[in-house]
This record gives C-alpha cells, structure tokens and sequence, in this order.
C-alpha cells in the first residue's frame, strides 16, 4: 500500500483492505496486497464474480504456488540452512461458504495437469498390458501426478518417488485425513507429518519386511474442515506435539452467506492465472537454492531477534516458532512469483517478498491462535463439573464480584446456596475462565 501512495494512486486490493477493516469490522483481513498487482486483480476478480473470501483464494494462491515450485527452489537463509516451500494449510468455514469452490479455482491449472497426465498414462498403460499379453517385454508406466487425496502411506511415498518435484495431499475434507493417521500403522503418522513437513528424509518399516523410503521429501497439504469439527484436529496428541502448529488456519471473519449472479471472471485473467502457475510448474527442474539481498537479510533477522519471548501458554511459543520458519517459505513463493509476473529477478529474495511474507506471519498467527482459543477452550469447560458450567453460562460476560456472588450462590431447590461464597471466589482465581480487569470487576475468557 505504502508504494501505491507514492505513486499517487490507490489500488484495488488497498481499497478492498480498508474496506474490510473498517465496514466489516475484520481487524484480521488477509493481505492480498502482498501478492504482485496482476495476482491481486485476479482474486479480487473472483472474489467480485464468485463471490469466494479473499482469504481462501489468497491462501489457495499460495499453496498452489508452493506445489508448483516443489523441489525446484529452496531459500537459501544461511550456510547449512535451507528452506523448502511446502505450506500445510487448513480452511476452514461453515457449510455452503464455498471453501472447496474456492480451492479448485485456484488450483485449476495444477489439476488440469494432473488430468492430461493421466490420459497419458492410460494409453501407456493400455499398450503396456497389451505387449505384456503377447508375451512382450517392456518397461510399465507410473503416473505422474501433484495432487494426491486417498492414499496409504506407502502409496504416498511411490507417488512421490515417480514425481522427484514433490507431492500436494489435496483433499476437500481434511478431518478424513485426521482420521486415516492409525488406519494403517499403530505407531500413528502424525509423526510422519512432522518429518515430511520440516523435509527431512522419512522412512516406513513394515512387519512384512518391506521398506519405503523418501530421501529428499517435499509434501504439502491443503483442504478444508468445518468450525464445527475444529476440535478433531487437536485430539490424539496433536495439539502437544507440535503438529496442530504445523498448519496454516485460514479461518475468515463474518463470512456473509453467499448470494448467486450470473458474472463471469474475465477469460483473460483466468489465462493469465493459469500461465503463472504453469511458469512455475514448467521450470526446468534445477534444484536450484536462492540467497536473501543483504539488506533483506538483515531485516528479517533483526525482526526474528527482536520477537517477545514471554508467554502466557506454551502453545503460543510453538505457533510463533512454527510461523517464523513460515516466513522463510512465504518469501521464496513470492519472489518467485514476483518473477513469475515480471515484477522482479529469481537472482535473490528481496525486501518485498520478505515484508509480504511478515504481513502473512501475523495474519496466519492471528489465525492461529483464535483455533487454538476455540479448541482449548472446549476442551477446558468440558473438563468442569456440570455445576462449574452452568454457573459460568449464566454469569454476564463482564461482572462485579457482588454480582458474581448472588448468579453463583442462588438457592437450589432444596433452599441450599448451589455453592459457598467462598467457592465461588476460588472459582474466581482460574485464570483460563477469568480475568481481573480491577478490584472488584472480572470478565469471562471464553
């Protein structure tokens, strides 16, 4: 926005921001500004005709980009120290706010591709069992393919090595691929997640004396959940381990109900959505690291060292952890797709693509914390006594002591205080429930 004002013009996206800060009340918008200007009219075009959230179509621009960069690129931060680019992203919304519509659309250009590589290899594998009939000889096709959705852990690990550029798993409800983690081994593949999305070298040891292997891993993760089952994520020891940390919540705010028209998007931003995502796609596989500009460098780093350290809740220290390396993929993918737009050189990540890939930590760690919020704090008042619960429903959401008192200590049927004064004032102290906002005065957390 900043270099729009000093052009002496204000954009699109700038307009769509202040916008949702200030008639939506959204103090939380996601900063499409940060993508190059013909990313923007592209989401804001889908955003008007389709009526999609800014915030799905921007974080499905991302993961689309990181799928179709793979392996082909890493950031270089340091010696020793690179960063690939693949991002685990959760959207999440209520039914009917299109977050599977949304997604397609932004990853059109990738399935489309999946889709000619499959009629490719049907005909392959036609001639294949045709020659292999006649008592032929002949090697058998594999499938290439991004995006992947129903699997087992041992068919991830084969599509990956018959795509050296990585893999996306692309699902539409990602609580189904909660659910799969012990489907197939006891040991749980939350694990496995860790290792696949910090890019180290995984390996899988089965009882029937097979083994499977990925050296160099590159695995993304995308799809959708409803706020309903946002609990589900947390569950099985994934909210202590690190892996719920791991995710990218995209997680609007107010989204209105979504009315119908009969606008189209412009053919030609649509072409032009697809010709980026393909530019990235059709580089020549390179393997290739790239530096941060000096200048950049030191930005970021004096911005990471000068991070508070103080936490009220651990989980707090582990989102702001997980996100700072977030950072480093966040500014790769938009160099490269400053590159991809001719709005930039692929030589090193400048200082924009680091300043845009800070405004997506905050937007991601505001997000981070609201579920975070939202799934501790079912989990906490479901661990109360029915008693606790329904004294906490009926207190107003900010009140006296006196207040609190009478609400809590009102008379049961048998004419008995439901609990003591002095409970109550215990009950007071649980800081997960209340707050202190002065003498006398508390309001509730949750």
């Amino acid at each position: 926005m900043q270099d729009n004002e000093k052009k002496g013009r204000i954009s699109k996206a700038d307009l769509h921001l202040d916008y949702s800060r200030k008639v939506e009340n959204n103090t939380n918008p996601f900063p499409i500004d940060v993508f190059p200007e013909l990313l923007r009219q592209i989401a804001l075009e889908a955003h008007d005709k389709y009526q999609f959230p800014i915030d799905y179509l921007g974080s499905g621009i991302l993961a689309a980009a990181s799928t179709a960069i793979g392996l082909k690129y890493r950031l270089a931060v340091k010696d020793g120290w690179e960063q690939k680019v693949n991002l685990f992203t959760v959207i999440v919304g209520r039914p009917g706010d299109s977050k599977s519509h949304a997604l397609k659309f932004c990853f059109n250009p990738i399935l489309e591709r999946d889709s000619f590589y499959f009629k490719e290899y049907s005909k392959l594998i036609q001639e294949y069992e045709d020659i292999k009939e006649n008592k032929g000889s002949n090697e058998k096709p594999f499938l290439k393919k991004s995006l992947i959705s129903d699997f087992t852990p041992e068919a991830l690990i084969t599509v990956h090595n018959n795509n050296k550029n990585g893999v996306c798993i692309y699902v539409d409800e990602l609580n189904g691929w909660l659910k799969n983690f012990n489907r197939y081994n006891n040991s749980g593949e939350a694990e496995t997640y860790l290792s696949l999305w910090s890019g180290t070298p995984i390996s899988i040891d089965r009882a029937s004396g097979k083994s499977f292997r990925i050296d160099n891993p590159f695995v993304g993760v995308i799809g959708s959940t409803q706020i309903s089952v946002l609990k589900q994520f947390a569950m099985g020891g994934r909210s202590s381990n690190g892996f719920m940390d791991r995710l990218l919540f995209v997680y609007p705010h107010d989204l209105k109900t979504i009315k119908w028209n009969i606008r189209n998007v412009d053919p030609n931003l649509i072409s032009s959505y697809r010709s980026i995502i393909n530019s990235l796609i059709h580089e020549d596989y390179k393997d290739e690291s790239l530096p941060i500009e000096k200048t950049a460098k030191e930005f970021l780093f004096e911005w990471q060292n000068n991070r508070l350290d103080d936490y009220l809740f651990d989980y707090e220290r582990s989102i702001e952890i997980k996100l700072q390396e977030y950072v480093l993929r966040f500014a790769l993918i938009l160099q490269l797709l400053f590159f991809a737009t001719n709005e930039a050189e692929k030589i090193q990540v400048e200082m924009k693509a680091i300043k845009g890939a800070l405004r997506l930590f905050h937007y991601f760690r505001v997000n981070a914390i609201k579920v975070r919020t939202q799934t501790t704090s079912r989990e906490y008042l479901e661990s109360l006594t029915e008693l606790q619960q329904k004294i906490y429903r009926e207190l107003p959401k900010n009140f006296t002591t006196a207040q609190g008192i009478k609400t809590a200590c009102k008379l049961d049927k048998e004419g008995k205080p439901r609990v003591s004064e002095r409970q109550f004032k215990t009950y007071l102290t649980d800081r997960k429930l209340f707050k202190k906002e002065k003498r006398g005065k508390y309001s509730k957390t949750l």
